[in-house]
């Protein structure tokens, strides 16, 4: 890939490596799974939004900006890796956190990294949430006020800029699943603010890479995820002054259950079994709904053996201790005291 891609700060610790999984492989009797480990970007900075900020936060210094605007739910993977990467240089970080109704904002996972590293926190409803770019130019404008310059990053910097630390991301895939034999892997991932998938579609089609892409949603309807990331891979082009690529990207929302966030105990135990077979930690919102929602497929009969999954660990592992897994865990212990 000829394409000059625009500045970055390195903060993620690439490539991560692509392992097979052979227990759970077996356990679940189908295709052959394979993790592309981007829960190791970093500790703090675990996960795929990292690879996103690169390119934002090289973007918010070289304009001067000393304070970055974000938002996210209560326990956002990207909202404690932006303030975590500002804390690391030296930006003031102002998150707008998605809280609903009678939802307790517990020191706990996410939230308390957030706090930790010393971001400004403002609290906003659901309804908030719908209309939370016009909320973050209105957070900007009032920080700009008090003296400050602020730079702005979308829900999860998915958008033309943050994409590109996927498309950097899929010429690492491109090595490592040269390795892998039989059929053309399929490429399963958490989907949500569509930032992720716009990189993998745009860096597969590019790079002519022979995978298929599922981008399973873990709240959205399908048509809404298509829509965001058509028009995240139309921004970029346009900026580029090309035509936006058109990759084939399967749109799975049959997982979706209850919506955002919401997961149900059988999900929790799909995810408890997979850390037992893997030793690999789950965030129960994307990476394991997700995780839930291809374990459904396989045992409906959809992969086989002889195929291959590369399933893309987006990371989120400090959202586990937000969530209540003791229901699970003491099912799995018969010796464990009542829950």
């Amino acid at each position: 890939m000829s394409l000059e891609l625009p500045r970055r700060i390195p903060l993620a610790i690439t490539p991560t490596p692509l392992e097979y999984a052979e227990r759970l492989s077996v356990a679940w009797g189908g295709p052959r799974i394979w993790f592309k480990r981007d829960d190791l970007t970093g500790f703090g900075l675990s996960g795929n939004k990292v690879r996103k900020l690169e390119f934002h936060l090289a973007a918010a210094i070289d304009k001067g900006a000393d304070t970055v605007v974000t938002c996210g739910s209560l326990q956002s993977n990207h909202s404690r890796a932006t303030a975590l990467a500002c804390a690391r240089l030296g930006l003031h970080c102002v998150l707008l956190l998605r809280r609903r109704e009678g939802e307790e904002a517990d020191l706990s996972g996410n939230l308390l990294l957030d706090q930790l590293a010393g971001a400004e926190i403002r609290y906003i409803t659901p309804a908030d949430w719908d209309r939370r770019d016009e909320l973050l130019v209105t957070e900007a404008a009032s920080q700009n006020d008090q003296g400050r310059l602020c730079w702005v990053i979308p829900e999860g910097a998915s958008d033309g800029l943050g994409m590109w630390g996927f498309v950097l991301a899929l010429r690492e895939i491109a090595d490592q699943a040269a390795a892998i034999d039989g059929s053309s892997p399929v490429l399963w991932h958490a989907a949500s603010s569509g930032g992720t998938t716009a990189g993998i579609g745009w860096g597969v089609d590019r790079l002519g890479l022979k995978l298929r892409i599922v981008a399973c949603s873990i709240g959205d309807p399908g048509a809404t995820i298509r829509a965001k990331v058509e028009a995240i891979l139309a921004e970029a082009a346009a900026q580029l002054g090309i035509d936006p690529p058109r990759p084939h990207i399967e749109y799975n929302d049959a997982h979706v259950g209850g919506g955002y966030g919401v997961v149900t105990d059988e999900e929790l135990e799909v995810q408890a079994e997979a850390t037992r077979l893997t030793g690999l930690i789950f965030d129960p919102t994307y990476t394991g709904k997700a995780l839930a929602g291809l374990h459904r497929e396989i045992g409906e009969g959809r992969y086989g053996p002889g195929e291959n999954i590369v399933f893309w660990h987006t990371g989120g592992g400090f959202a586990v201790f937000a969530h209540d897994f003791s229901r699970i865990v003491a099912a799995e212990d018969p010796g464990a005291p009542d829950a």
